[in-house]
């Protein structure tokens, strides 16, 4: 396993300077949040590489894209979201990325719809390396173990797989170990988040059984990639976060890394 920097954490400040920061506190490798009209890029608004090399100038490899859900709710705005997805999965391809991750949209929305949107997007990737990994999120059309069933059984690529976020499966009440155990191989990415309930705390500080989910992972043969996340009340202290957090993930990993 190798831990990233998920660019979520400095959702507060730009692009430049999340890097900066990041590099300061010792992270070298990123996945970036690319979602239009939020947080760092625009991929409409710049080439794949000339992202690659402002990445890259700033002492960072990128490991993923994140573009945002795909909200279903209604064609115009499902065509326009899997549209910018598969923008995003050809910047994969480009930059010869393994990963583009997502998640679903509102709980409400039929899961039919989303698993149509997922098809087109293992589709578009066929024959490529890169994975489509499916987020959990707390409230989302992909939050339990029942709906990655449903989404499975109804799609069988080899480009589409699980990001394990354990601070929203903590949220949502969901036995990851239970997930681990039925759909382990699936599993391409993991968000490590500590939550309270709902509230997304500094790693440590939480009720996530992170230590214990990289080991259940580690177990299985899970060798990817790491990603931290935080979503804090008080983000004038994810400096400090994401430095403690960078000792403790570490030593998780160090540990997995002997089960193996």
């Amino acid at each position: 396993m190798r831990l990233s920097l998920g660019s979520v954490c400095y959702a507060h400040i730009g692009f430049e300077e999340m890097m900066r920061r990041a590099v300061a506190r010792g992270y070298r490798h990123l996945e970036l949040i690319c979602i239009p009209g939020w947080i760092h890029v625009d991929l409409r608004e710049i080439t794949a590489r000339e992202l690659a090399r402002q990445v890259r100038d700033h002492g960072m490899e990128l490991i993923a894209l994140y573009p945002g859900g795909v909200d279903v709710s209604d064609p115009r705005t499902a065509r326009r979201n899997i549209d910018y997805i598969k923008r995003a999965c050809e910047y994969a391809v480009e930059l010869g990325l393994e990963r583009v991750v997502f998640t679903g949209c509102a709980r409400e929305t039929p899961l039919s719809a989303s698993i149509s949107a997922y098809s087109e997007l293992a589709e578009h990737l066929k024959g490529s390396r890169v994975v489509i990994a499916l987020e959990n999120h707390f409230r989302n059309r992909l939050e339990t173990i029942e709906d990655y069933r449903a989404v499975f059984e109804a799609l069988d690529s080899p480009n589409l797989g699980i990001t394990l976020d354990t601070g929203h499966f903590t949220s949502s009440r969901v036995d990851m170990f239970a997930l681990i155990e039925e759909f382990g191989a699936r599993v391409k990415h993991v968000h490590l988040k500590d939550h309270v309930g709902e509230e997304s705390v500094a790693i440590g500080r939480g009720e996530t059984p992170n230590r214990e989910v990289l080991l259940r992972l580690a177990e299985i043969g899970y060798n990817g990639w790491v990603s931290l996340e935080l979503e804090v009340r008080d983000p004038e202290n994810t400096d400090l976060y994401v430095a403690e957090a960078r000792t403790l993930i570490e030593e998780w990993i160090a540990a997995a890394k002997e089960l193996r």
